[in-house]
């Protein structure tokens, strides 16, 4: 009786294993396709002869714009934009100080990018961002942040000032700071003239300018991984977790 109900309560843990993975699986893949298309999507000099709407891929440098963001912890003028605010805390997963995201934002104005053949238009939208990582500002809970952090903390009432990670019981402090638990580390991703980059979006029903979906200053595969190197570990993990499933199942 015992070994029976051992062998239930094994195939119950299985199958409730196989349905995870699946689910993690099929979301996984999903994204890692939709970020593939990156390198899918055909590589074009100018916008002439694709059709409204066409997926395409171009490769130039930025001109100036008309208008610029103001990178918000930097001030340093751009075109498009990815930045977050990062705190460190304490994994409960891996039991290990980590940087988790508490806010981050993209936002980008239309450029002109310049190719072999063509200056194409590129509108403001744009989802994602890739360019390098600049650490503008790394800030313990008792140090006094920048100005500019300051005035960006100001504007963004969203953010909490602190957290409980910042101001620990007292009887966890001598813990957390020697780990620098509660360190915020501000960065930016920052498109800048001048810059070589490729961007992929879709053509304008027009054929005048291009709707962009990612801009890049990597090269295609480059960028590929970069979006989706979180899903592909899903994607091994769910493998993993869906091996175990059919072991305890059908073995």
């Amino acid at each position: 009786m015992t070994f029976s109900t051992s062998l239930a309560a094994s195939t119950l843990f299985g199958g409730f294993l196989l349905l995870v993975s699946v689910v993690v699986l099929a979301a996984s893949a999903r994204y890692v396709w939709r970020a593939s298309a990156v390198v899918r999507a055909p590589q074009m000099d100018t916008l002439a002869g694709a059709g409204a709407n066409a997926l395409v891929r171009l490769t130039g440098t930025v001109e100036h714009a008309a208008d610029s963001l103001t990178a918000p912890f930097s001030d340093t003028d751009c075109v498009a934009l990815r930045y977050q605010v990062e705190e460190r805390r304490l994994s409960f997963l891996y039991v290990l100080p980590w940087y988790v995201t508490v806010h981050e934002a993209t936002a980008a104005v239309p450029f002109d990018l310049t190719t072999s053949a063509a200056t194409v238009s590129v509108d403001e939208t744009t989802r994602t961002v890739i360019a390098d990582t600049t650490t503008v500002a790394t800030v313990r809970p008792d140090d006094t942040p920048p100005e500019s952090i300051r005035s960006f903390a100001r504007d963004h009432d969203g953010i909490p000032s602190s957290t409980w990670w910042q101001t620990p019981p007292a009887l966890l402090r001598p813990v957390f700071r020697p780990l620098s638990i509660g360190t915020r580390r501000y960065t930016e991703q920052r498109i800048e003239p001048g810059d070589e980059v490729t961007v992929v979006g879709r053509a304008t029903s027009d054929g005048a300018s291009l709707t962009p979906l990612v801009v890049s200053d990597r090269s295609p595969r480059e960028t590929v991984f970069r979006m989706a190197r979180t899903s592909l570990g899903g994607l091994v993990i769910a493998l993993v977790g869906f091996a175990l499933g059919l072991f305890l199942v059908f073995v």
